[in-house]
């Protein structure tokens, strides 16, 4: 697939629920995420703000108008998979979901059944979220942050996932292979409902192609290349085989580590690069994907300008072809100074304007 941005380098910010509940007063309780009016109202007034702080960079929206966006695109979050497998939601009124996690053995976890959204609450009040939005406007936009399959397993079982990696390899793969044709069915069912699976798990896409399926691989910078390999690369392998457009989130600080698996991943479009990978080197071994850059949101908020400008261009002098990068900096949080945000759209101005590599 050829992928081509609407925009030459795109930015996007996303900040902490914190910030959101100092700067704009959104309180983030269960009625943020599941009341059809919560959902509009929040949304225009997010877009509202961000507009108001960075509308000099055509960034938010200075006249927003109602839509009926189902699941958060301002966020980043996941936790409705972790319910849908029975781990218990808590909504504190300035954080984002938190998930309480399960003790469960490899044994009890592959003598689990499949769950059935139908079945949960959280899955339930989100169906009836999109029936009455789409009853109001006609149509829905938004979706679901569907996590990752290492990270829902550490959710359900803790740090035995990384014991029974070991101990019992083979009831792992089985239980992450039915995991995957969870999500597979999942997101097939969802994709025909919403359009999209994905602009809940970072809204970058959008700048790129909407339809893309965002695999979240937060904790795969906890193990090796050859771990990644023997029980993840069939995961991707799989998904991207289900779900193309197909791209890979890794908000690690070492994408380089098994950037040699993430190559072997067939026709994977897209991957968030988190801070501190040697963008070179994924470079390298993946030549042809859009890198989405994602910068640190601790040095975003402790750094000067200054620094932040340095930091992003040495990233970009060695993403390689700039007409396949983005950049984005997400859960930014309360105490971001302002001028910070607006020095990285300030580099992506002085890039765009001497054009790609």
């Amino acid at each position: 697939m050829k992928l081509d941005s609407r925009t030459f380098l795109p930015v996007e910010i996303v900040f902490h629920p914190r910030w959101w509940h100092h700067e704009a007063g959104i309180v983030f309780d269960r009625s943020f995420y599941f009341d059809p009016d919560r959902r509009v109202n929040d949304e225009m007034r997010m877009r509202r703000v961000l507009w108001e702080r960075f509308g000099t960079f055509d960034y938010g929206e200075e006249h927003p108008v109602p839509e009926p966006v189902a699941g958060p695109v301002h966020l980043a979050a996941g936790y409705m998979l972790s319910s849908l497998w029975g781990c218990t939601l808590e909504f504190p009124p300035d954080s984002s979901p938190v998930v309480i996690p399960r003790t469960m053995t490899a044994r009890e976890l592959y003598d689990m059944d499949m769950p059935d959204p139908v079945e949960n609450p959280d899955f339930r009040d989100f169906f009836n979220l999109v029936r009455i939005l789409r009853d109001r406007y006609g149509y829905v936009t938004g979706d679901i942050n569907w996590n990752g399959v290492q990270n829902l397993a550490l959710d359900l079982m803790g740090q035995e996932v990384f014991t029974a990696y070991f101990d019992t390899p083979g009831m792992m793969r089985a239980i992450y292979e039915k995991m995957t044709r969870s999500m597979i069915e999942l997101l097939t069912e969802l994709k025909k409902e919403l359009g999209t699976t994905s602009i809940s798990v970072n809204r970058s896409i959008l700048n790129i192609e909407p339809s893309i399926n965002l695999h979240s691989n937060c904790s795969v910078q906890m193990i090796s290349n050859e771990m990644y390999e023997e029980f993840l690369l069939p995961v991707d392998r799989e998904l991207a085989c289900h779900l193309q457009p197909y791209g890979i989130h890794h908000c690690g600080t070492n994408m380089h580590a098994v950037a040699g698996g993430y190559a072997k991943v067939p026709n994977a479009c897209f991957f968030d690069v988190g801070w501190g990978a040697d963008i070179a080197y994924c470079r390298e071994k993946i030549p042809d994907a859009f890198f989405n850059i994602r910068l640190s949101p601790v040095k975003i908020r402790e750094c000067t300008p200054g620094e932040v400008a340095a930091d992003l261009t040495n990233l970009l002098e060695n993403a390689g072809d700039l007409s396949k990068v983005g950049i984005c900096c997400i859960n930014m949080d309360y105490g971001t100074p302002d001028e910070n945000v607006a020095c990285i759209f300030r580099v992506a101005e002085l890039y765009r304007s001497y054009g790609g590599s």
